[in-house]
Protein backbone atom coordinates (compact mmCIF):
# COMPACT_ATOMS: atom_id res chain seq x y z
CA UNK A 1 0.00 0.00 0.00
CA UNK A 2 3.08 2.24 0.84
CA UNK A 3 4.42 1.64 -2.66
CA UNK A 4 0.95 2.86 -4.32
CA UNK A 5 0.43 5.75 -2.02
CA UNK A 6 4.00 7.07 -3.60
CA UNK A 7 3.07 6.71 -6.39
CA UNK A 8 0.18 8.42 -6.63
CA UNK A 9 1.89 11.57 -4.50
CA UNK A 10 4.99 11.46 -6.63
CA UNK A 11 2.56 12.05 -9.69
CA UNK A 12 0.46 13.66 -8.34
CA UNK A 13 3.61 16.61 -7.41
CA UNK A 14 4.89 15.94 -10.72
CA UNK A 15 2.42 16.59 -12.68
CA UNK A 16 0.44 19.06 -10.54
CA UNK A 17 3.52 21.65 -10.68
CA UNK A 18 4.60 20.72 -14.40
CA UNK A 19 1.25 21.27 -15.80
CA UNK A 20 0.31 24.35 -13.05
CA UNK A 21 3.39 26.08 -14.21
CA UNK A 22 1.88 25.94 -17.90
CA UNK A 23 -1.45 27.04 -16.30
CA UNK A 24 -0.21 29.78 -14.35
CA UNK A 25 2.90 30.55 -15.36
CA UNK A 26 3.57 29.82 -19.27
CA UNK A 27 3.51 33.90 -20.35
CA UNK A 28 6.26 34.14 -17.87
CA UNK A 29 8.50 31.61 -17.80
CA UNK A 30 8.69 30.68 -21.61
CA UNK A 31 9.23 27.41 -22.94
CA UNK A 32 12.75 27.03 -20.48
CA UNK A 33 10.71 27.74 -17.68
CA UNK A 34 7.91 24.79 -18.31
CA UNK A 35 10.98 22.45 -18.70
CA UNK A 36 12.88 23.11 -15.84
CA UNK A 37 9.65 22.79 -13.71
CA UNK A 38 8.62 19.42 -15.23
CA UNK A 39 12.18 18.06 -14.86
CA UNK A 40 12.89 19.66 -10.99
CA UNK A 41 9.10 18.42 -10.09
CA UNK A 42 10.24 14.62 -11.43
CA UNK A 43 13.47 14.83 -9.95
CA UNK A 44 12.40 16.24 -6.52
CA UNK A 45 9.38 13.41 -6.36
CA UNK A 46 12.39 10.65 -7.01
CA UNK A 47 14.49 11.92 -4.39
CA UNK A 48 11.59 11.88 -1.71
CA UNK A 49 10.06 8.79 -3.05
CA UNK A 50 12.69 5.79 -3.67
CA UNK A 51 12.77 3.62 -6.20
CA UNK A 52 9.12 6.07 -7.81
CA UNK A 53 8.17 5.57 -11.01
CA UNK A 54 5.43 8.25 -11.71
CA UNK A 55 4.75 6.88 -15.11
CA UNK A 56 3.02 3.99 -16.61
CA UNK A 57 5.91 3.45 -19.67
CA UNK A 58 8.29 3.39 -16.77
CA UNK A 59 6.47 0.51 -14.95
CA UNK A 60 5.63 -1.62 -18.39
CA UNK A 61 8.90 -1.26 -19.21
CA UNK A 62 10.67 -2.17 -15.55
CA UNK A 63 8.19 -5.08 -15.88
CA UNK A 64 9.32 -6.42 -18.52
CA UNK A 65 12.93 -5.95 -17.68
CA UNK A 66 12.35 -7.77 -14.46
CA UNK A 67 13.80 -4.84 -12.62
CA UNK A 68 9.97 -4.40 -10.99
CA UNK A 69 8.26 -8.35 -10.41
CA UNK A 70 6.60 -9.97 -7.86
CA UNK A 71 6.16 -13.31 -6.69
CA UNK A 72 5.21 -14.94 -10.29
CA UNK A 73 3.86 -13.36 -13.57
CA UNK A 74 0.23 -13.06 -12.54
CA UNK A 75 1.23 -11.44 -9.45
CA UNK A 76 3.27 -8.69 -11.21
CA UNK A 77 0.74 -7.97 -14.15
CA UNK A 78 -1.48 -7.07 -11.48
CA UNK A 79 1.37 -4.83 -9.66
CA UNK A 80 1.79 -3.18 -12.83
CA UNK A 81 -1.92 -2.57 -13.73
CA UNK A 82 -1.77 -1.18 -9.97
CA UNK A 83 0.55 0.91 -10.32
CA UNK A 84 -0.76 2.21 -14.19
CA UNK A 85 -4.13 2.82 -12.51
CA UNK A 86 -2.57 4.94 -9.28
CA UNK A 87 -0.28 7.00 -11.14
CA UNK A 88 -3.07 7.93 -13.83
CA UNK A 89 -5.28 9.09 -10.52
CA UNK A 90 -2.28 10.77 -9.10
CA UNK A 91 -2.49 13.06 -12.63
CA UNK A 92 -5.49 13.11 -12.68
CA UNK A 93 -6.39 15.02 -9.74
CA UNK A 94 -3.38 17.16 -9.86
CA UNK A 95 -5.43 18.35 -13.16
CA UNK A 96 -8.24 18.74 -11.76
CA UNK A 97 -7.27 20.77 -8.93
CA UNK A 98 -4.99 22.65 -11.16
CA UNK A 99 -8.02 23.73 -12.87
CA UNK A 100 -10.18 24.22 -9.75
CA UNK A 101 -7.74 27.03 -9.05
CA UNK A 102 -7.53 28.27 -12.12
CA UNK A 103 -11.43 29.38 -12.28
CA UNK A 104 -10.96 31.19 -9.33
CA UNK A 105 -9.07 33.77 -10.66
CA UNK A 106 -10.89 37.09 -11.32
CA UNK A 107 -12.33 37.51 -14.67
CA UNK A 108 -11.50 33.41 -15.59
CA UNK A 109 -13.68 32.51 -18.61
CA UNK A 110 -12.47 28.90 -19.87
CA UNK A 111 -10.69 29.26 -23.43
CA UNK A 112 -9.18 25.70 -23.52
CA UNK A 113 -6.80 24.23 -21.57
CA UNK A 114 -3.16 25.76 -22.26
CA UNK A 115 -1.77 22.12 -21.01
CA UNK A 116 -3.32 19.41 -23.08
CA UNK A 117 -0.77 17.50 -25.32
CA UNK A 118 -2.51 18.80 -28.80
CA UNK A 119 -1.26 18.36 -32.14
CA UNK A 120 -1.23 20.95 -34.38
CA UNK A 121 1.59 21.98 -36.67
CA UNK A 122 2.89 18.51 -37.22
CA UNK A 123 1.80 15.00 -39.10
CA UNK A 124 0.07 12.54 -36.16
CA UNK A 125 3.00 10.34 -37.42
CA UNK A 126 5.87 12.57 -37.22
CA UNK A 127 4.85 13.12 -33.34
CA UNK A 128 4.36 9.48 -32.95
CA UNK A 129 8.06 9.19 -33.66
CA UNK A 130 9.20 11.80 -31.62
CA UNK A 131 7.04 10.20 -28.81
CA UNK A 132 8.68 6.97 -29.23
CA UNK A 133 12.04 8.53 -29.47
CA UNK A 134 12.11 10.50 -26.28
CA UNK A 135 10.30 7.79 -24.73
CA UNK A 136 12.69 5.16 -25.19
CA UNK A 137 15.57 7.61 -24.46
CA UNK A 138 14.10 8.32 -21.33
CA UNK A 139 13.26 4.53 -20.29
CA UNK A 140 17.12 4.26 -21.26
CA UNK A 141 18.19 6.63 -18.59
CA UNK A 142 15.69 5.18 -16.09
CA UNK A 143 16.59 1.22 -16.36
CA UNK A 144 20.19 2.01 -16.99
CA UNK A 145 20.56 4.13 -13.49
CA UNK A 146 19.98 0.77 -10.86
CA UNK A 147 22.78 1.73 -8.67
CA UNK A 148 21.39 4.59 -6.77
CA UNK A 149 17.98 6.14 -6.86
CA UNK A 150 18.94 9.28 -6.02
CA UNK A 151 21.54 9.56 -9.49
CA UNK A 152 18.51 8.25 -11.36
CA UNK A 153 15.78 10.75 -10.00
CA UNK A 154 18.92 13.58 -10.81
CA UNK A 155 19.44 12.18 -14.36
CA UNK A 156 15.83 11.67 -14.90
CA UNK A 157 14.81 14.99 -14.39
CA UNK A 158 17.75 16.80 -16.52
CA UNK A 159 16.20 14.65 -19.27
CA UNK A 160 12.65 15.39 -18.93
CA UNK A 161 13.91 18.80 -18.75
CA UNK A 162 15.87 18.38 -22.24
CA UNK A 163 13.10 16.64 -23.81
CA UNK A 164 10.36 18.99 -22.99
CA UNK A 165 12.86 21.87 -24.42
CA UNK A 166 12.51 19.89 -27.76
CA UNK A 167 9.11 18.40 -27.57
CA UNK A 168 7.36 21.07 -26.47
CA UNK A 169 6.74 22.94 -30.35
CA UNK A 170 5.30 19.40 -31.52
CA UNK A 171 3.79 17.71 -28.66
CA UNK A 172 3.85 19.70 -25.54
CA UNK A 173 6.11 17.60 -24.12
CA UNK A 174 4.20 14.69 -23.26
CA UNK A 175 6.37 11.66 -22.52
CA UNK A 176 4.35 10.53 -19.83
CA UNK A 177 0.95 8.88 -20.76
CA UNK A 178 -0.75 9.71 -16.74
CA UNK A 179 -0.33 13.30 -17.72
CA UNK A 180 -1.16 13.38 -20.80
CA UNK A 181 -4.39 11.53 -20.39
CA UNK A 182 -5.36 13.39 -17.32
CA UNK A 183 -4.58 16.82 -19.65
CA UNK A 184 -6.89 15.15 -21.98
CA UNK A 185 -10.04 15.10 -20.25
CA UNK A 186 -10.00 18.98 -19.78
CA UNK A 187 -8.63 19.26 -23.18
CA UNK A 188 -11.73 19.10 -25.72
CA UNK A 189 -12.76 16.76 -28.32
CA UNK A 190 -9.16 17.11 -29.78
CA UNK A 191 -7.14 16.25 -27.35
CA UNK A 192 -9.24 13.28 -26.33
CA UNK A 193 -8.71 12.17 -29.93
CA UNK A 194 -5.27 11.88 -30.05
CA UNK A 195 -4.62 10.53 -26.65
CA UNK A 196 -4.34 7.03 -28.04
CA UNK A 197 -1.33 8.38 -30.01
CA UNK A 198 0.66 9.04 -27.04
CA UNK A 199 -0.48 5.98 -25.43
CA UNK A 200 0.61 4.16 -28.30
CA UNK A 201 3.84 5.45 -28.44
CA UNK A 202 4.65 5.41 -24.55
CA UNK A 203 4.26 1.24 -25.07
CA UNK A 204 6.11 1.02 -28.01
CA UNK A 205 8.78 2.56 -26.30
CA UNK A 206 8.60 0.51 -23.11
CA UNK A 207 8.14 -2.59 -24.85
CA UNK A 208 11.60 -2.03 -27.00
CA UNK A 209 12.90 -0.91 -23.97
CA UNK A 210 11.90 -2.95 -21.26
CA UNK A 211 12.96 -6.31 -23.57
CA UNK A 212 16.52 -4.65 -24.56
CA UNK A 213 17.53 -4.16 -20.97
CA UNK A 214 15.86 -7.69 -20.01
CA UNK A 215 19.38 -9.24 -20.26
CA UNK A 216 21.06 -6.13 -18.11
CA UNK A 217 18.54 -7.16 -15.17
CA UNK A 218 19.15 -11.00 -15.63
CA UNK A 219 23.39 -10.10 -15.57
CA UNK A 220 23.05 -8.24 -12.30
CA UNK A 221 21.04 -10.46 -10.61
CA UNK A 222 23.49 -12.98 -11.18
CA UNK A 223 26.30 -10.38 -10.40
CA UNK A 224 24.69 -9.79 -6.93
CA UNK A 225 24.10 -13.71 -6.19
CA UNK A 226 27.61 -13.87 -6.77
CA UNK A 227 29.02 -10.98 -4.51
CA UNK A 228 26.43 -12.19 -1.87
CA UNK A 229 27.67 -15.37 -2.45
CA UNK A 230 31.04 -14.82 -1.62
Amino acid sequence: MKNYLSEFIGTFGFVFIGCGAVVFAAPFIGYLGIAMAFGLAYGAMGLAFKDGHFNPAVTIAAALSKQFYAKNIWFTLIKTAGYVFVQTAGACAAVYLIYYIYSGKTGYVYQGSPDANIIERYSISAAFCLEVILNFLFLCVFLGNTACSGKRAVACGLFITAAFLLSYPVTKGAINPARTTASALFGGEKALAQLPVYWAASLTAALIAGMAYRPFSKRDKTSSQDISAS
